[in-house]
């Protein structure tokens, strides 16, 4: 059935030609693209790494933009990481489409953002809550110190912890343990700070479905109010979610439609253990955007073996294609897995000049494995088990973490590198948090706010109730930026910031305003001061390889797969580790272009993994397995198939 309010919105070949000039005519369509933009049904897009979905998304929302003639319904863009709002901040914050996009009445943003502030809130407020925190960290902890000291110790015998302090599946149910006067004290604990305004990510969500499940004219007047809906990253949206968006935007198309963008093949969430099988994206018949650009078809026909979907990805040719880059397998004895980090690094140099590592340098040179967190010691039958094991020095716990940050500034980005890496607030909020808690002592000239686990609490145990309430506030109105921080922008967060000195009676001196000076972010920072250039090498999980006989050097950076998720780097070494059994030995068939006819359950979150983990690199893709892993047959397919070996 056709929309009303879509029905007169076409887009034309000129609004297509008018786009890629207002995108600095740096960007041209082709025909898939050109297929994408035009279509108006509720239809998937199923877009290959690479591919310019990000970038198609935009253009598309800024010819809507153009042509919108409603001024109480919109457009709603809904992600988990705002890169869309970013992508549109930064090609189009200065036209007049990007304002339009980015204000009322259209909506981009998260999906916990889009139920709060449609559904869940206004249902609770109208109901008597107040709002205090939303948080599901600080919340946990909250609920789960206010249990006696006797009920706590009975949980840890149980084996549970803070996490138990929630709702679960409905509004009303926990996690039950067997001593029901314990359930019922749980229960009272968690109604009793919801009235007082606490509740976690999760439980927003369960408001949500409440909300929409008992009533049924809640849903329609989403859709009169969005009538067009689009997903980003659609791939990444849980079972959970995709219930709460298929009730609030009916699939039967009546009302709206619905656009999802992604890649089913890279349907990995924010760490191993969640259950990441989802069968809601793409729908049949979706639109295919096959060709990557960031990558030749040396490295698509590799990743392709792992993939899951039908359709198979293109590659396109770049610089690097006529250089014959070898992307290879380091078969190595396991007493060797040292050994090759640097054969990685000596295959960096030999393959790139000192010129091509400069200017691909933020991209970087990036060694990473399924598993890196080290909870125990590894056994002979594991091994190797996690990156760790290829390098001793390896801390997973500060993992792509920097040092202290120098200014307040970093505090703030660190605190949006966070949220968008894990989708939770509570890390950026705690950023903020440490930031603040600096810039206080530095007004006080003393350790007013000492350093704790929980910063927020620190500063709240220093306020009154109803200081508390201001700076809860003022703490929201600081996160609630955006992912982009301009110049103009952290003038009136100084502004906020001020506000929040006057309630510890104190004000900015010397200290406190070099501290909080503008500038720009840390990585340009580093770059144009006078410091040591080599800064980088004291970073965390920074390896540095050096030809003993050039003296030339490379920087490589550690880290597990689920850290690297849309990033793009120059090279990829991809490390075998074990979570009971090893990956890539599980999979070698597919890497062999030889897929098992069915399918193991265990292998649908390894082939997603390694397929993230295959099409991160621009040139140079590397795999590192134990030689006797691999049986002479297995060397020759994999050669066949186009990898070059190398034995250490």
């Amino acid at each position: 059935m056709e929309i009303e309010k879509l029905a007169n919105i076409e887009i034309t070949d000129e609004d297509i030609l008018w786009v890629e000039e207002m995108m600095g005519g740096k960007v041209h369509f082709d025909s898939a693209s050109v297929n994408v933009l035009k279509n108006m049904d509720s239809v998937d897009i199923q877009a290959f790494p690479g591919s310019g979905k990000t970038t198609i998304l935009v253009a598309k929302l800024a010819i809507l933009a153009k042509k919108w003639p409603y001024s109480n319904a919109g457009i709603c863009v809904l992600s988990h990481t705002n890169v869309a709002r970013e992508e549109i901040e930064e090609r189009l914050g200065n036209t007049e489409v990007g304002r339009k996009l980015l204000s009322y009445p259209h909506f981009i943003g998260t999906v916990h953002s889009f139920f709060d502030t449609y559904v869940s809130l206004p249902w609770l407020k109208s109901n008597g809550y107040e709002i205090n925190i939303i948080d599901t960290e600080l919340v946990h902890s909250l609920r789960w110190n206010k249990l006696p000291r006797n009920k706590r110790y009975y949980l840890e015998m149980q084996y549970k912890s803070e996490t138990i302090c929630e709702y679960r599946d409905n509004i009303g149910n926990i996690e039950r343990v067997k001593n029901e006067e314990t359930n019922e004290l749980l229960l009272s604990v968690i109604e009793k700070t919801q009235k007082d305004g606490y509740f976690t990510f999760g439980e927003m969500l369960l408001y949500a479905q409440k909300v929409l499940k008992e009533w049924d004219e809640i849903p329609k007047a989403i859709q009169r109010r969005f009538p067009i809906l689009f997903i980003d990253e659609a791939q990444d949206t849980d079972t959970f979610q995709w219930n709460l968006l298929k009730k609030a935007f009916n699939s039967d198309g009546e009302l709206s439609i619905r656009q999802g963008f992604g890649d089913s093949n890279q349907a990995i969430y924010g760490n191993l253990y969640a259950d990441d099988t989802t069968e809601n994206f793409p729908r049949e018949n979706a639109l295919v955007l096959s060709e990557s650009r960031r990558f030749d078809s040396s490295i698509s026909s590799l990743a392709n073996t792992v993939a899951l979907s039908k359709a198979q990805m293109d590659g396109t040719d770049n610089e690097f294609t006529q250089k014959g880059i070898k992307h290879t397998i380091f078969l190595f004895e396991k007493e060797n897995a040292a050994q090759v980090i640097d054969e990685f690094g000596q295959l960096i140099l030999d393959t790139f000049s000192d010129e091509e590592l400069k200017t691909y340098e933020k991209e970087g040179v990036h060694v990473i494995g399924m598993i890196h967190d080290k909870k125990e010691e590894t056994k002979d039958n594991q091994f190797p088990k996690g990156i760790y094991d290829y390098w001793n020095a390896y801390e997973a716990r500060k993992a792509n973490k920097r040092t202290t940050p120098k200014n307040l500034i970093d505090y703030f980005r660190k605190g949006i590198e966070e949220f968008q890496n894990n989708g939770e607030k509570s890390e950026q909020i705690e950023w903020i948090c440490k930031g603040l808690r600096r810039l206080v002592n530095k007004a006080k000239e003393c350790n007013y706010i000492p350093a704790t686990g929980n910063s927020i609490n620190a500063i709240m145990k220093l306020l009154s109730d109803e200081q508390k309430k201001d700076f809860r506030k003022l703490l929201m109105l600081l996160a609630d930026f955006g992912n982009l921080i301009f110049k103009e922008d952290w003038k009136s967060m100084v502004i906020i910031m001020k506000k929040i000195l006057s309630l510890f009676e104190t004000e900015p001196n010397e200290d406190v305003n070099k501290f909080g000076k503008w500038v720009e972010d840390q990585e340009k920072s580093n770059e144009n001061s006078n410091e040591n250039s080599d800064d980088k090498k004291l970073l965390p999980n920074y390896y540095v390889y050096c030809d003993e006989e050039t003296k030339r050097e490379v920087d490589m950076e550690f880290g597990s797969i689920h850290s690297v998720k849309g990033r793009t780097h120059l090279a990829t070494l991809v490390l075998e580790t074990f979570m009971k059994s090893h990956n890539m030995k599980s999979i070698l068939d597919y890497l062999c272009g030889e897929p098992p006819k069915r399918m193991k359950s265990s292998s649908e979150k390894r082939l997603k993994c390694q397929y993230v983990a295959m099409t991160r690199a621009r040139a140079l893709i590397c795999l590192a397995i134990p030689i006797d892993f691999v049986d002479e047959k297995m060397q020759m397919k994999l050669q066949q198939k186009g990898w070059n070996l190398k034995i250490v």
